[in-house]
């Protein structure tokens, strides 16, 4: 994927369109080339030139393009087939246009048929473009799962056809495409949740347009980069003390959940901080010891005994394996209290959900990471409200809690403190779905802050890194077996300075 870090709604891209091309309809025209030529371009990149094409065209400006695929196709001697949706009342003026160019070169479109048998090809998916909102019904409903059995490779014009460009939702069926060709600029719907996995390869052509030559048009977002996020990471002098690098509590580890804060506290230590300290159950300790003994560790059970552990603390870990027991919610409730930025996570989030315990959340500088579950618990809403619209749901949650929302999963979104926009993070993959990815997470955001990272920066760095690092792991090995500990060699490596080179 190109580095082209804007994300843009389809509203605000249509505005782009429009300035571009103003309303004289062969400039748009020209512009649909410059897209088509892309398309088969990267078609031909990764596929190599095919013996036959199967483009299926839909009314909007999506299909124009695809009649333009097909003129290309023509003209390089491949076999060209337009198959295109029945009971057609209108075409866009566009699709209209491009349909007529392939009627002159005797390109003659054929209805849809699902007796039809694709053979040797490559389909094109030019049947819905990003202005659907809703669910595809009829027709192009029953094409869309035709493509998606006939085991030839699909290219998707702009996005796959059936999600919701603006979120990402699919309400019916979606085209699982094997490369898109994302047109002018990245879509919110192409980067995070369900809709990933119907992408296939990712690439982002600009068809010359500079986005950063519209400044009045206010971008929705933007994609983190690992190049920054290393740039980004603390500095340390040639004078430098432990003590200068910060230090992270960790407050963890109910019974039977140990591990948690331990996992927790490597990735605080592995990010650099000076001194990590779990705050866990008694019986805890000698395991936590045993496998750190780098870490400070204290197992309490006291309020007296806690609060004295603030003191020197540069940044709070709450939750990796807190629990929801009475010693729990002690434990939430006094190291709520301290006066340095907190990092909420898993169990303190649940308890926070249950509305027991209230804090004024906005009065502190806080992080709160919730993967999909803790995030619908916490605005009262189904885990499927959530990834109906993961942007939607960042933001209700930022409104609630103030500070920073990273909300964890595939194509992880964060809000910012800062300005309008949400940051989402385009690395990672399904092996980081496995204990302790969260808590390792954590920890190292935690230490991010302890060493003096603003806890939007923090979140940013973290985010990027411990994602990029199961990349690495993916491309060395496999998604399958990776557990949370593993990451710990890859984060070392990358924060100093290794990357993958695909």
């Amino acid at each position: 994927m190109e580095k082209n870090n804007k994300i843009f709604k389809t509203e605000q891209i249509k505005i782009i369109e429009q300035t571009y091309c103003g309303s004289d309809i062969d400039q748009q025209l020209i512009l649909m080339e410059r897209a088509a030529k892309s398309v088969i371009q990267n078609l031909i990149k990764k596929f190599g030139k095919p013996e036959k094409l199967y483009v299926f065209c839909g009314h909007s400006n999506n299909g124009a393009d695809g009649y333009l695929c097909a003129l290309i196709g023509y003209e390089m001697d491949i076999s060209v087939t337009i198959i295109e949706e029945t009971n057609v009342k209108k075409r866009s003026s566009l699709a209209e246009r491009a349909r007529r160019k392939c009627l002159e070169l005797n390109i003659t479109p054929k209805p849809f048929n699902n007796s039809y048998l694709l053979d040797k090809g490559i389909i094109i998916d030019a049947l819905v473009g990003s202005g659907l909102t809703g669910a595809v019904r009829g027709d192009i409903q029953e094409i869309i799962k035709f493509v998606n059995q006939q085991g030839v490779p699909v290219i998707s014009i702009d996005l796959p056809s059936g999600i919701v460009a603006n979120t990402g939702h699919i309400p019916s069926v979606a085209v699982k495409a094997d490369l898109t060709v994302c047109l002018i600029a990245l879509k919110p719907g192409l980067l995070s949740g369900k809709a990933k996995e119907y992408l296939g390869e990712l690439v982002v052509d600009n068809l010359g347009i500079d986005l950063c030559g519209y400044p009045n048009i206010r971008n929705f977002g933007q994609v983190l980069d690992i190049d920054q996020a290393i740039e980004n990471l603390p500095k340390r002098r040639a004078n430098f003390h432990k003590y200068d690098a910060g230090l992270c509590v960790i407050v963890g580890g109910d019974f039977g959940m140990g591990g948690a804060p331990i996992i927790s506290a490597e990735g605080s230590m592995r990010i650099g901080t000076g001194l990590t300290r779990i705050v866990t159950r008694p019986d805890h300790m000698i395991a936590c010891l045993v496998r750190n003994p780098e870490c400070l560790v204290n197992g309490i059970t006291t309020i007296h005994e806690a609060r004295r552990l603030i003191a020197r603390a540069t940044a709070i870990v709450i939750g990796p394996g807190l629990g929801k027991s009475p010693w729990s919610k002690k434990m939430l409730r006094i190291f709520m209290d301290a006066d340095v930025p907190i990092i909420l996570d898993a169990d303190a989030l649940s308890l926070i959900a249950e509305k027991e315990l209230t804090f004024n959340y906005k009065a502190k500088e806080i992080i709160i990471t919730p993967h999909t579950g803790e995030a619908a618990k916490l605005l009262g809403c189904s885990a499927s409200d959530v990834e109906e619209n993961r942007y939607e749901a960042v933001n209700k949650l930022q409104s609630v809690f103030g500070g920073v929302v990273l909300l964890k999963g595939p194509g992880s979104v964060l809000s910012s403190i800062h300005t309008h926009e949400l940051f989402v993070c385009p690395y990672g993959n399904a092996s980081l779905a496995t204990a302790g990815s969260g808590d390792l997470l954590s920890g190292v955001i935690g230490g991010l802050v302890a060493q003096g990272k603003s806890i939007q920066e923090a979140a940013e760095i973290g985010v990027s890194i411990h994602s990029y690092a199961s990349d690495m792991a993916l491309h060395e090995h496999a998604d399958k077996g990776l557990i949370a500990t593993d990451l710990l060699a890859y984060m070392r490596r990358i924060i100093n300075g290794q990357q993958l080179n695909y």
